[in-house]
């Protein structure tokens, strides 16, 4: 199969959960995860894209419900806010997007998502709630990836979920007509896709949204010989949909986590090795990206089923090799400013 499934979301634990992962997770020994949460270790997979993909295809996030007993309140999937847009391809069930208030979700809105949904960057978490059994797929890709494919320019869509018969052109709908009716939708992805991405080894070695904002910025540079670095930040703010500065956000967000993931120290010494300038700006970010501060955040991801996507994640960032110094790993990268 070529698309690397990394992580399977691990089954309910009633004990202490262990030390590492989700930026104050350090300290939540004693904390126990609530006996529906997790309930089957195959309620949701994260997918990686095959190397054919690399700068195309961030990752695809798997969830099945189907034979679950779930309540109302579980079926709520919440989501932090992302620089990635994404199709979603609802393969059975419904799902209804929920509007969130104040880091918590509302009440769901009436219309059922179609089958081929299409969401934009989000510049805050957001929610989706299910009636019953569901199984969805969701792939983010790269913002520069949609414009290179199709010319889809993220700006009018940020903070948006249409039908994807709104947003992608008839040669797009017809490359993807179907996949929600496979038996192996990635598969079927894979092989339409890869043919479509043309400059797979010109983005060879993207991994994560550092990485990938690295290659952005670098490319834009070199397309933009003689002209200011504003220029190159209007020409990523053209590709994205964001600001150059709103991109950065996330990068140290992913490097907060990444780092917390495997060394387990207090939040201070996160924010020291994250590039940010103090315990309290870290603090600030992971509530804009997520709606919580870091201590709800960490009850709400072992404790509320809700949060199943943060646990995914958690849980992938410790599979990953350990980042022992984010300043070299930012050095090694190129040249990431975090104002």
């Amino acid at each position: 199969m070529p698309w690397n499934t990394v992580l399977v979301m691990a089954s309910c634990s009633t004990g202490p959960v262990d030390e590492g992962g989700i930026v104050e997770g350090m300290r939540r020994a004693g904390i126990e995860r609530k006996r529906h949460v997790g309930r089957s270790s195959e309620a949701a997979r994260l997918h990686m894209p095959p190397p054919a993909l690399a700068g195309c295809v961030h990752s695809a996030i798997e969830r099945d419900t189907r034979g679950l007993s779930l309540t109302a309140a579980e079926r709520i999937n919440m989501y932090p806010a992302s620089p990635l847009p994404s199709l979603s391809w609802i393969l059975d069930g419904q799902l209804h997007m929920v509007d969130v208030d104040g880091g918590a979700p509302a009440r769901p809105r009436d219309a059922p998502l179609p089958a081929l949904v299409f969401a934009g960057p989000f510049r805050k978490p957001a929610a989706s709630w299910s009636p019953g059994p569901v199984h969805a797929l969701m792939v983010s890709f790269y913002p520069d990836a949609l414009v290179r494919l199709w010319g889809i320019r993220l700006q009018a869509y940020v903070d948006t979920v249409v039908p994807a018969d709104q947003v992608l052109p008839p040669e797009a709908l017809a490359a993807l007509s179907g996949i929600g009716e496979c038996d192996a939708p990635l598969d079927a992805l894979d092989t339409r896709l890869t043919p479509l991405w043309q400059d797979a080894q010109q983005a060879a070695g993207i991994v994560g949204i550092r990485s990938w904002l690295t290659s952005l910025t670098a490319r834009g540079a070199r397309t933009s010989l003689g002209v200011g670095m504003r220029q190159v930040q209007r020409r990523i703010k053209q590709l994205t949909g964001q600001s150059q500065r709103d991109l950065e956000l996330y990068a140290r967000i992913e490097g907060a986590f990444a780092y917390a993931a495997h060394h387990a120290p207090d939040l201070a010494t996160v924010a020291a090795n994250a590039g940010y300038s103090d315990q309290s700006h870290l603090g600030r970010e992971v509530k804009r990206v997520t709606g919580l501060s870091a201590r709800q955040l960490r009850d709400k991801t072992w404790q509320d089923e809700a949060f199943w996507l943060y646990r995914l994640l958690d849980a992938s960032a410790r599979n990953a090799p350990p980042v022992v110094d984010m300043e070299a790993d930012a050095r090694s990268n190129g040249p990431i400013r975090f104002e």
